[in-house]
């Protein structure tokens, strides 16, 4: 049987200078006294925690200050485990192999290097990521504490909710053989690869959904004939616009031209009426200042002899007459020059109307290729989505292929279910309410008194499956602490220390309880007992002057600085 089971325990109080040696033997160890509070379960709980296990001390254990070394056989060859605080060191035989502040970086892969054996759990984060549990996994089925163990099945280690208690129920079947590393990368494949399916299902719905909407779309624009002679049909009005607008710029600056030499002419025509009007009344100042009677108007007679130097004309009425003429001219080219600006804007909105059929015919063509490119491009999207699913599928059917060369879980199962019954019933505490509820992966619910029955019956029913399976999977020692807690028949109390004394597909039981001697085991006297008396004193200052050396060399060692 490939297993494993501890030789010894050094615990020491590197501060109060008092420690404790125990050493155990392969098969049944008894931890016992006739009082409590001796210290039994501080050396229980001392065993798996060393190996990285992390469980719950009373408050009057300060761990901070202890240093614990476990030694082991695993297979024939000893290793030393020696932990302080959060410093780890491994030995093996004077070989030092680990020296590590690091669970699951370190220990843990050189643990399951030593053990040829490890858990992989999918972590709780949406990658469902499959990583090596830490050491609790190892031991999660093989330890049951006195204040943890007897309430909720596989329930002894602290720190375990890294993973769902789904995932973390899956760990018998690393232990049972049906799991190994390989096969949870390639369930955690398969899971992963079902997520993708999913999200692929979704966006070729919503593919569909597109390229069905620009497909209708394309269907009720009208397309052009071609590119090509689009461009030609936009052109020759683009030009023609162009043309007009030059035109209509020289029009528009000829229109401003005229109108201010009309202004002017004008001003220049109302000066000579003004200057006759004034002539004519007779009111001329001789300051040569003029002020027309009628509107009032005042202008000085140097700005009448302005306007007659600008025609060449002294007679005030000859001028006004030429005046006028060029007034009237003026006006008349004005006019021709507003009708032909009239008339090219009138050509030019034709124009412009004629370019925007074009432009809507141009951006109909543009439309409609752009849609076709747009519907071939999801279409080819659409394509390659069905593709990956596919493909994701074949690789779930040959995975599931591989998956199905494993051991029968459902007849593995059955075969637990059976032990699980013989021992309820073996202990007294069956009913049909149990009958159809046990599973492996699941506590059996039970209260009170028959709780600490129901679950030892479920750890040993995993045993004695394990040993029907002739599996190689390691087998580690059975640890457990106070199992009559809960008991107050003394019958009952010995029938379960009978249970777990005849446990024999383990390499090692070491069992911790109270007055052990008053109910005559059936042991066969295979039984290495330890006795601890002193309340409150389980460590001792002439232990730690005995092994002062010793420990000063494990400090000094599992202090050191780390690489």
């Amino acid at each position: 049987m490939n297993g494993m089971f501890f030789k010894s325990i050094l615990i020491a109080d590197v501060q109060r200078h008092t420690a404790r040696f125990i050493s155990f033997e392969k098969g049944l160890n008894v931890i016992t006294s006739t009082e409590n509070h001796v210290g039994k379960s501080s050396v229980i709980k001392s065993l798996y925690d060393t190996l990285g296990a992390e469980v719950h001390f009373d408050a009057r254990w300060d761990k901070d200050t202890k240093l614990t070394a476990v030694t082991i056989d695993v297979d024939g060859t000893e290793y030393r485990v020696i932990r302080f605080i959060k410093k780890f060191a491994i030995l093996k035989g004077m070989e030092l192999v680990l020296l590590s502040d690091s669970v699951t970086r370190q220990l843990a892969p050189k643990l399951a290097e030593i053990f040829g054996f490890s858990v992989y759990l999918a972590e709780k984060d949406g990658n469902k990521k499959v990583v090596q549990a830490p050491p609790a996994f190892t031991f999660m089925p093989y330890y049951i504490d006195q204040d943890k163990g007897w309430s909720e099945l596989y329930n002894s280690f602290e720190h375990m909710a890294q993973f769902a208690k789904p995932e973390r129920a899956k760990a018998l079947y690393f232990h049972l053989g049906i799991y190994t590393k390989q096969r949870s990368d390639l369930q955690a494949k398969k899971d992963r690869l079902r997520d993708q399916i999913k999200e692929l299902q979704e966006a070729e719905q919503r593919l569909a959904i597109t390229v069905k909407a620009l497909t209708e779309e394309i269907n009720n624009i009208i397309p052009a004939d071609n590119e090509e002679e689009l461009e030609k049909h936009l052109t020759t009005p683009k030009q023609k616009i162009e043309e007009l607008v030059r035109e209509i710029g020289h029009v528009r600056n000829k229109l401003q031209e005229l109108s201010t030499s009309l202004q002017q002419h004008e001003n220049q025509l109302d000066i000579i009426k003004q200057f006759q009007k004034i002539q004519i009344s007779g009111e001329a100042e001789k300051k040569a200042r003029h002020v027309c009677p009628q509107c009032g108007y005042e202008f000085d007679e140097e700005l009448y002899d302005l306007v007659r130097s600008n025609y060449n004309q002294s007679n005030a009425e000859y001028l006004r007459a030429q005046i006028e003429l060029i007034v009237n001219h003026i006006k008349d080219e004005l006019t021709l020059e507003e009708d032909r600006y009239v008339a090219l804007m009138a050509k030019l909105k034709e124009q412009e109307k004629v370019y925007d059929e074009s432009q809507d015919a141009y951006d109909a063509y543009l439309r409609h290729r752009g849609l076709k490119d747009m519907v071939r491009k999801y279409s080819l999207e659409l394509a390659e989505n069905r593709i990956k699913q596919g493909d994701c599928e074949g690789e779930i059917k040959s995975i599931n292929k591989e998956l199905l060369k494993v051991p029968d879980k459902k007849e593995i199962e059955q075969a637990y279910i059976n032990f699980v019954k013989q021992n309820i019933i073996a202990l007294s505490a069956w009913t049909q309410e149990y009958d159809g509820k046990i599973k492996l992966l699941k506590a059996l619910n039970a209260q009170g008194s028959l709780l600490p029955k129901i679950i030892l019956s479920q750890y040993n029913a995993l045993y004695q499956t394990m040993a029907g399976m002739n599996s190689s999977v390691i087998r580690f020692p059975f640890v457990v602490d106070s199992p009559r807690e809960k008991e107050s028949s003394f019958n009952s109390s010995k029938d379960i220390l009978n249970m777990i004394t005849r446990i024999t597909s383990l390499p090692q039981i070491i069992l911790a309880t109270v007055d052990y001697d008053a109910f005559d085991i059936d042991d066969g006297g295979k039984v290495n007992k330890i006795y601890l008396d002193t309340q409150f004193c389980v460590l001792n200052e002439a232990t730690f002057q005995e092994r002062a050396e010793e420990i000063e060399g494990l400090y000094r060692l599992v202090t050191s600085e780390t690489k």
